[in-house]
């Protein structure tokens, strides 16, 4: 740095000379103002090439850095990490060494029990084969019972709510002024003599209308060959729209 600002001043002395040695050889001899122009001129470049010289030395000088440099290192601390976990882990001890070592053969007879009732299926179930029904292929009377069934369920609805019972269009009863109307199925099913549709005054003649019929389903030829007759225009009717 010493060196440097040497340099600098040196500089600085040269121009001086070479300034005075211009204005002597315009056949002059300078003033003291312009001696005092010169120092002054000379003065502050000189300061500023000293204060710029020292601050461009001061800087640290700066290396170049490898954009690896981190990577490299990560990499060298993961590799070692990886090295130092198999050591690290413990040994397992043989199986043979292990005081229940007898617990593989218990786990493969467990499994052996949960396979077993697979094995066993057919044997517990063959006995019980049977053809599945297939649809309308029970008889026209039990049909006709398990309508009535459905009707009493209703029926009991009705009762205890009235004013939201909400299923009429699956009712066969209906209120009417005089009481309750009452149909034999919606197919109208003649149940012999005309009979079709009664009216009664309360409920409870409802659900005693309805077990009579049941028990007329169950006595009566007639009536059953009736239900069997509407049981097949209505398969007719069904085919024939499927037809269509």
């Amino acid at each position: 740095m010493i060196v440097d600002d040497l340099f600098t001043a040196v500089v600085a002395l040269g121009k001086y000379q070479l300034l005075i040695s211009a204005n002597l050889s315009n056949h002059c001899a300078p003033s003291l103002s312009t001696y005092r122009n010169i120092m002054v001129k000379q003065t502050k470049p000189f300061i500023i090439e000293v204060k710029t010289t020292r601050r461009m030395k001061s800087k640290p000088a700066e290396t170049a850095r490898s954009i690896w440099g981190d990577l490299a290192v990560n990499l060298k601390q993961t590799l070692a990490m990886e090295e130092e976990a198999p050591a690290a882990s413990p040994v397992q001890p043989d199986c043979a060494e292990q005081p229940g070592g007898s617990s593989p053969t218990v786990a493969d007879h467990g499994e052996a029990t949960a396979v077993q009732p697979e094995s066993q299926f057919f044997e517990k179930w063959i006995s019980r084969k049977a053809e599945r029904p297939k649809v309308g292929s029970q008889g026209e009377v039990a049909t006709f019972l398990a309508r009535l069934e459905q009707q009493k369920v209703l029926l009991a609805e009705f009762q205890s709510d009235p004013d939201g019972f909400k299923r009429w269009r699956s009712a066969w009863f209906r209120k009417v002024p005089d009481g309750f109307g009452v149909s034999v199925s919606h197919d109208r099913i003649d149940a012999g003599d005309g009979l079709r549709y009664v009216v009664v005054d309360t409920l409870d003649d409802v659900s005693r209308f309805l077990d009579d019929l049941r028990h007329h389903a169950q006595t009566d030829p007639d009536f059953q060959q009736a239900l069997k007759a509407s049981r097949m225009r209505r398969a007719a009717r069904l085919a024939g729209g499927k037809a269509r």
